[in-house]
C-alpha cells in the first residue's frame, strides 16, 4: 500500500489530537447524560424536524428545566449562529446539548463558543484561539459527520454561499452521545449518504499528507465498520448493532479527520452544496470521479477501494438529475473548488482546475449514459 509522505521526513513533530473527554455509547446513553452537565440555564439546541422524533422525547424527559431553541434545517450558515447568539445571550446558559446531524451539530458547537464572547459569528471564522465556558454535550443523529469528535465547524458564508471553517478547541465538546436510538428515524436515503460522508472522512483522511500512524488507525478502524455495517444500518434500521458500530464508525472518522483533514473530494463537494445537494449526496457522486481522475491508480493509495466503490453503488444515493445542477456550471463549479486550498493542499497530488472541470462533467455524463 502506497501513502502519502508528508515534508516532514521523520523529524520530531507535534500531533495536537483533542478528543471528548467523556463517550456515552449504547441504548440508553442519552438517558446516562442526565445528571452530569448543570441543569439550571441548560439549553438544547435542535432542529424543527426533530420535534416529534423519539430521542427528542427522551432528551425532553431526561431534561425537563431545559430550554429548547429549534433551527430549520439544511446547510448551517454564519447567520444561522448568529440568530443562537442573539436568541441565548441573554440566557446566560451554562450548559448545551446539541441534538441532530452534522448541520445542527456545528451550529450549537460555535454557539457554545462564542455565547460569552460578545463577538459577532462573522468576525471568528478561521482558526481560533478561544476557550468555551459553557458545558457542551453532542447526540449526533446521524452517522456520518463526525461533528461529535472534532473542533471544526463548518458554515456557509450568507454572503457568497462559501463553506468556511471555524476551528478551535473550544468546539470539541466535554461529552459525546452515541447511542443507536438516536439514529432510528433516519430515512434510508438519508442513512446511506450519511454512511458515505463518514466514508469519505476516512478514505480521504487515510491519503491525506498529513495522515500519519495515529490518524491512520482511526481512518482504517472506519473504513472496515462501514463496509460491515452501512449496508445493514441501510437496509434494516431496526438493527441496532449495525446503527451502534455507525456511530462508531462516524466517530473514528472524524477522529482521524481531526487530524489529517480531508482531501479533494471535499474541496469539489462544497461546490454541489453550493447548489443544493446535499453534503453526503455530493461526496458520494464525486467520490469514484475523483479518485480515479487525480489518483491514476487509487488501489496504490487507498484500501479496500474497490469494496468502497462497489458499497456506494449498492446504496440509494440520488443522483445529480435531483438537483437544480446544469451542466455548464461545471467551469464555474471547477473555479470554486479551487478556492478550497486547505483541503486540496492535503490531497496527494495536485488536483488542476481542469482536472476539478473533468470530474464535474463526467457527472453529467454518468447519469447521460443512465438514462
Amino acid at each position: 500500500m502506497e501513502y502519502a509522505l508528508t515534508e516532514r521526513n521523520g523529524a520530531m513533530c507535534e500531533i495536537v489530537h483533542e478528543l471528548p473527554c467523556r463517550i456515552l455509547h449504547g441504548r440508553g446513553a442519552v438517558e446516562k447524560l442526565a445528571g452530569r452537565l448543570p441543569e439550571e440555564k441548560l439549553v438544547v439546541m435542535s432542529e424543527e424536524n426533530l420535534a416529534q422524533t423519539e430521542v427528542f422525547e427522551r432528551i425532553k424527559t431526561s431534561f425537563p428545566k431545559a430550554k429548547f431553541y429549534l433551527q430549520w434545517g439544511g446547510e448551517p450558515k454564519i447567520s444561522d449562529v448568529q440568530r443562537a447568539l442573539d436568541a441565548l445571550r441573554s440566557d446566560q446558559p451554562t450548559a448545551i446539548v446539541g441534538v441532530g446531524g452534522g448541520s445542527v451539530l456545528d451550529v450549537a458547537k460555535a454557539t457554545a463558543l462564542l455565547i460569552d464572547k460578545g463577538k459577532p459569528a462573522a468576525e471568528a471564522m478561521g482558526h481560533a484561539d478561544m476557550k468555551r465556558s459553557v458545558a457542551l454535550a453532542l447526540i449526533p443523529t446521524t452517522a456520518g459527520t463526525g461533528s461529535e469528535t472534532t473542533p471544526n465547524c463548518l458554515l456557509i458564508d450568507d454572503r457568497d454561499g462559501v463553506k468556511r471553517a471555524l476551528i478551535a478547541g473550544g468546539c470539541v465538546p466535554d461529552i459525546a452521545v452515541l447511542d443507536p436510538g438516536a439514529t432510528r428515524s433516519l430515512p434510508a436515503p438519508v442513512a446511506a449518504y450519511t454512511g458515505v460522508d463518514a466514508l469519505c472522512h476516512c478514505v480521504e483522511s487515510s491519503i491525506s499528507v498529513k495522515a500519519n500512524e495515529i490518524s491512520r488507525a482511526w481512518s482504517l478502524a472506519g473504513i472496515r465498520l462501514i463496509l460491515a455495517y452501512l449496508p445493514k444500518a441501510v437496509m434494516s434500521p431496526e438493527d441496532e448493532e449495525a446503527r451502534e458500530k455507525m456511530l462508531f464508525a462516524s466517530f473514528f472518522g472524524g477522529a482521524a479527520l481531526a487530524v489529517a483533514g480531508t482531501t479533494a473530494v471535499h474541496a469539489l463537494a462544497y461546490s454541489l452544496g453550493k447548489r443544493g445537494v446535499p453534503h453526503g449526496v455530493s461526496n458520494s457522486l464525486l467520490f469514484e470521479m475523483v479518485m480515479e481522475h487525480t489518483l491514476g491508480e487509487p488501489r496504490r493509495y487507498i484500501e479496500h477501494y474497490d469494496d468502497c466503490v462497489n458499497l456506494i453503488h449498492s446504496l440509494p444515493i440520488p443522483t445529480i438529475d435531483r438537483y437544480n445542477v446544469q451542466e455548464q456550471e461545471c467551469e464555474a463549479m471547477a473555479r470554486e473548488a479551487m478556492e478550497q486550498i486547505r483541503l486540496l493542499g492535503n490531497h496527494p497530488v495536485q488536483v488542476t482546475q481542469a482536472c476539478a472541470d473533468r470530474i464535474f462533467r463526467s457527472l453529467f455524463e454518468k447519469e447521460g449514459k443512465r438514462r
